[in-house]
């Protein structure tokens, strides 16, 4: 077999200048500096790409949201719609809106502050108030007590 000889050359002076040149700057403080410097301005750059792609996320969940509860009314109006057109509800709207009713109806019109006055009646009679009863309790005690009844 034969031998093979391996020649270890020197670099040119000029990329041996160049890479001490560089290794030395890579080795001094203010290199160390500066690339900690960019890297924590490439974190931080990172961090808010992401925080904005979380809230551009959040905006798009929102607008899906919005979509389908648009979607229910659509439906829903739509609903409505087909049952306006029938005889039935022509019929209701006339009752409820212009007063008619059938020949065997009698329409009554009552003015509103006639109505809200009756609500206010009926809730007076369903909900008594208890302050009245609990002052009424005081005067029983306190007769009961300096008056002996």
């Amino acid at each position: 077999m034969k031998k093979v000889k391996y020649e270890v050359r020197n670099r040119s002076s000029v990329n041996n200048g160049q890479s001490n040149f560089v290794s030395k700057f890579l080795d001094s403080g203010i290199a160390k500096i500066i690339l900690i410097g960019i890297s924590i301005l490439m974190l931080l750059s990172v961090y808010r790409s992401i925080m904005q792609m979380g809230q551009k996320i959040s905006l798009l969940k929102q607008a899906e949201q919005e979509v389908r509860e648009l979607r229910l009314e659509n439906l829903e109006l739509s609903l409505e719609v087909d049952e306006a057109g029938t005889i039935e509800n022509l019929e209701k709207e006339a009752r409820d809106r212009l007063n008619y009713g059938n020949e065997d109806e009698v329409a009554f019109v009552i003015d509103d502050e006639l109505m809200e006055l009756g609500k206010e009646k009926v809730q007076e009679i369903l909900n008594p108030e208890e302050e009245s009863s609990s002052i009424d309790i005081v005067a029983q005690w306190k007769e009961f007590l300096f008056e002996g009844y």
